[in-house]
């Protein structure tokens, strides 16, 4: 009878072990996916960083002359991801022109394939240049200098 009660016992032992085990390679196999998540989540982040930062030096580049606007805009587009297949992205920039001169530029970069991820910058062009070509005049009449021979 001991010898029935040892291999129950045994059977017992051995049968906590196997699910302690289970429940340590499930913690791990659940922290590996986790960390996976978010670095996927960190490239397409970064992704949506890059491509906002390029359409914004774009459009700041558009409207740095006196005259230029632009028309509020979503354009769909794709970015690459690094080894993976390029991400689908809307693009879509804000410009209002502000009291002071100013252009204050918004552009914001969205995964379509998950709202929660987007990315927006904002900039304000503080001062416009005249369009090339222009030939700027001085207003009035600019007087001699003293003493002048």
């Amino acid at each position: 009878m001991g010898t029935v009660t040892q291999r129950g016992s045994a059977l017992l032992e051995t049968t906590i072990a196997v699910g302690i085990l289970a429940v340590v390679a499930g913690a791990a196999l659940g922290a590996g996916s986790f960390a996976a998540g978010s670095g996927a989540r960190m490239a397409i982040r970064g992704a949506l960083q890059d491509a906002a930062e390029s359409e914004l030096r774009i459009a700041l580049d558009a409207l740095k002359y006196d005259g230029t606007s632009l028309a509020p805009r979503t354009v769909a587009t794709t970015v690459p991801l690094a080894g993976a297949s390029p991400l689908p992205v809307a693009l879509s920039l804000q410009s209002a022109p502000q009291a002071d001169g100013s252009v204050y530029v918004t552009i914001t970069a969205a995964a379509r394939t998950d709202a929660s991820q987007r990315v927006t910058l904002e900039a304000t062009l503080d001062r416009r240049a005249p369009l090339p070509g222009t030939q700027l005049r001085a207003p009035g009449l600019v007087p001699a200098p003293t003493g002048a021979p």
